[in-house]
């Protein structure tokens, strides 16, 4: 017997307001190589000061914070099946 808790993909995309965010507080150089239009992980959702931060990670391994939503308006989502094979 198996039991399936949680979710069923970790793997989330940006939305518009996660990407202008994102993009502004992650500026890309030589530290910061990301694909904003790709998959990231979801790692790790926090609270810091009442604000949910969510934590991901790029397929290069590195951690990214960001606000789990901005004015209501949230900044990721989770990707579809075909999205997160393809």
């Amino acid at each position: 017997m198996s039991i399936r808790l949680g979710l069923e993909s970790t793997k989330v995309l940006l939305t518009d307001v996660g990407r202008k965010w994102f993009t502004e507080a992650y500026p890309k150089g030589i530290v910061y190589e990301y694909d904003e239009d790709g998959i990231f992980r979801l790692d790790a959702m926090i609270v810091v000061k009442k604000k949910v931060i969510a934590q991901i990670i790029c397929p290069l391994g590195i951690p990214y914070g960001i606000p789990a939503d901005i004015d209501g308006q949230t900044t990721f989502r989770m990707a579809k099946q075909e999205e997160a094979e393809g």
